[in-house]
């Protein structure tokens, strides 16, 4: 039964190490040292312990053999407790991401005999054995069922120290003094006897080495960076300091166990030098192990956009891509694409997007591992988008031998698709046979595609032509060309390049079907030629 009683007492200190190492958001209980947990009817103190101070609204519930005690703090007295019992406590709190949450204690056991001897350990918590003569040393006493107020009485060589009853005992001793301590228990059920005696501790005076430990918390580390050396002595006597050094020079104002500065350069060395005036100390100077220093450079990291598709000043309702570059921005960047300063896309070197006229775009990289950066986040400059309504298509006639467009104002003029350099007019005269086609140009966004106007040696065709009727246009993909009497003629598809992309013949027939479906969405244009020559060229919109 003694040996269960050292066991709990073992438990309630252990698991104060334990759990202070476990995750966040967790709680343990445990019993003050030196709890008397063995004689039934003795008053007992549970106390619970949050482990993570960002737990909110926190509601205890003690439990003793798995049955709800009613008490709802974090401390629980109890006499009720018999050899056997157990005893835990849940809590619930809002934890640290915000979300309602619970948990459960570690369990302590109780263990109740009616007779069990009281020991007394002894124990060396304060001072060196050995140590220097005339050092002072502290002894405590740890109870064994040793109730709630035990007496004690140290003694030195067998004989009572006057004055010396509480559970520790300070003194500068002799050399080969034997320490040792007597306690008589009042606990309800020490028997067969209520007096215990401890080991005995010899104390021993003897010269010491010092030592000089050093470690340092941060290398390499950054340009500016603030690290901390820690010196750790040991064996140093009394009255001993500490000072430091940086290539071999003493660094003022530097004395203790710890050294903090953010002023190190690359290659730097740091050491420590111990000086100990006590006389039993053997080595009255020592240096500590050197650390060499990686101090590293900051950089700056470099970004930059550039328009890689679309046009600013551009359409409203058209897209424009963006491609961001950069340099030192280390090991996978965070990439950001931000619109009037919120973040709209991230992890992608480009970005495509269809704006309102004003928005500002911009792109922020940040780092990521940990490297040593002037900025760890960086943004460009941001870009003003400049957007316009698209206009109403022109529509161009000929008249003579110039085509006309319906309104005045700046023109792209086509020929085949293709821009006809220096034509801006509202008239342009038509240097060669092919499709002619023109856009009004705002400055800032560019009108639909015209009418599309084909001009041939022998005679000039407007695309109105009425000797077709063409339906639906717009269309999914099936058209119909219906010319109310049986004719024979060639249907020519062409895009607004003038590609070719379907050719089909009627052959007196006054109602032809031309499937477009397998076309992509977009503006064609469909050209009608009779078997006399004469030809007609008429725009069709094809949507998907």
């Amino acid at each position: 039964m003694m040996r269960k009683t050292l066991l709990l007492l073992l438990l309630c200190i252990g698991f104060h190490g334990f759990v202070n190492a476990q995750s966040e958001d967790s709680v343990y209980i445990y019993l003050p040292w030196g709890s008397d947990t063995t004689c039934p009817g003795t008053q007992l103190t549970f106390t619970a312990v949050e482990t993570n101070d960002t737990m909110t609204g926190t509601i205890f519930r003690w439990y003793a053999n798995d049955v709800y005690t009613g008490i709802s703090i974090d401390t629980f007295i109890t006499t009720a407790l018999n050899n056997g019992d157990s005893v835990y406590c849940k809590i619930f709190f809002t934890n640290s991401l915000g979300f309602a949450d619970s948990f459960q204690s570690n369990t302590l056991t109780i263990y109740r005999s009616t007779a069990v001897v009281p020991t007394v350990l002894l124990s060396l918590t304060a001072g060196s054995n050995p140590d220097c003569p005339g050092h002072p040393l502290t002894f405590t006493a740890y109870p064994g069922n040793g109730g709630p107020s035990p007496l004690y009485q140290w003694r030195v060589d067998g004989i009572d120290v006057v004055g010396a009853t509480s559970n520790t005992y300070t003194n500068i001793f002799n050399d080969d003094d034997t320490v040792t301590v007597m306690m008589v228990s009042n606990s309800t059920c020490a028997a067969p006897t209520d007096t215990a005696y401890s080991n005995g501790i010899e104390v021993i005076h003897d010269s010491l080495t010092a030592t000089l430990a050093m470690s340092v918390l941060y290398n390499p580390i950054c340009v500016g960076t603030p690290d901390t050396f820690t010196a750790t002595a040991a064996n140093e006597g009394m009255g001993a300091t500490i000072y430091w050094f940086v290539n071999g020079i003493q660094v003022p104002g530097a004395i203790g166990p710890m050294y903090a500065t953010d002023t190190l350069h690359n290659g730097d060395i740091v050491y420590a030098m111990l000086i100990a005036p006590d006389d039993c100390v053997i080595n009255d100077t020592t240096i500590s192990t050197a650390v060499t220093m990686t101090v590293l450079p900051n950089v700056l990291p470099m970004v930059s956009v550039s328009m890689t598709n679309g046009a600013n000043p551009g359409c409203i309702d058209s897209a424009v891509t963006f491609t961001a570059t950069w340099s030192d921005g280390g090991v996978a960047p965070d990439l950001l694409w931000l619109i009037n300063d919120t973040v709209n896309a991230s992890g992608t070197a480009s970005f495509t997007h269809t704006y309102r006229n004003g928005d500002l775009l911009s792109f922020r990289l940040r780092t990521t591992d940990g490297g040593c950066y002037v900025n760890d986040s960086v943004t460009t400059a941001a870009v003003l988008m400049v957007r316009d309504s698209t206009p109403v298509a022109p529509l161009i006639s000929l008249i003579d031998d110039e085509l006309v467009a319906n309104t005045a104002g700046t023109y792209i003029w086509y020929f085949n698709g293709v821009v006809i350099p220096g034509a801006n007019g509202q008239i342009y005269h038509p240097a060669g046979i092919g499709y002619y086609t023109a856009r009004r140009d705002t400055g800032n966004c560019p009108s639909e595609f015209s009418n599309v106007i084909f001009v041939s040696l022998l005679k000039v065709s407007d695309v109105n032509g009425s000797r077709v009727n063409i339906y639906p246009n717009p269309t999914k993909g099936m058209i119909t060309l219906d010319w109310g009497q049986n004719v024979t003629a060639q249907i020519t598809v062409t895009n607004m390049i003038g590609q070719v992309m379907i050719t089909e013949m009627v052959h007196g027939s006054s109602r032809h079907n031309t499937d477009m479906s397998r076309l992509p969405a977009g503006n064609y244009a469909v050209t009608v030629r009779d078997e006399y020559g004469n030809a007609s060229v008429h725009k069709v919109q094809l949507t998907q």
